[in-house]
């Protein structure tokens, strides 16, 4: 333990919200292929017949993520729709393939929900921030990160307190 504490511990979160500080833009964005990662994609701009949980943007949704996930190599362990965010849980299968990825599921998801394209413009600005990732390290992280992504998928059904209920009293407790 004390090698480790020779380097230097690096931020594992980029992105987000965390760009409007001098620190969160101190340094590249953490990839990494071993562990899992945790992205957000976030548009104020998803309501009404732009919310990713209408029927078709859903639909759209799940199509453009596993068609280019295949093309990228890009392993997506869950998703979860929120509305106006998307929360997923991927692997990367080579570091180099996150750019791309992250590029070609953005423009695709903007261009299906709002119909407008490179030659249909007026689109303007529809994401908030730059996707938002975080390296998941650890079992402890990574079944929290799981739990997480669970009641937001249960919190366009219920509300927020019922999905956390839900989730955390899954598993019942045999007394006897």
């Amino acid at each position: 333990m004390k090698q480790l504490s020779l380097l230097k511990s690096q931020n594992k979160a980029y992105g987000g919200e965390l760009l409007k500080t001098r620190k969160g833009r101190s340094g590249p964005r953490p990839l990494d292929t071993r562990n899992t990662m945790h992205l957000v994609l976030r548009s104020s701009r998803a309501r009404g017949r732009w919310s990713f949980l209408r029927n078709e943007n859903q639909h759209y949704i799940k199509k453009i993520v596993a068609r280019f996930s295949v093309r990228y190599g890009v392993r997506i362990l869950s998703l979860a729709n929120v509305g106006n965010h998307l929360h997923f849980h991927i692997k990367l299968g080579n570091r180099h393939a996150y750019r791309p990825f992250i590029r070609a599921v953005t423009a695709a998801i903007a261009m299906a929900v709002t119909k407008k394209s490179r030659w249909n413009k007026g689109l303007g600005k529809f994401w908030d921030y730059r996707p938002f990732t975080r390296v998941v390290i650890g079992f402890r992280a990574f079944l929290k990160l799981k739990d997480y992504i669970q009641i937001n998928q249960l919190e366009g059904f219920h509300g927020r307190s019922d999905a956390e209920w839900i989730v955390k009293n899954r598993y019942p407790i045999n007394s006897g």
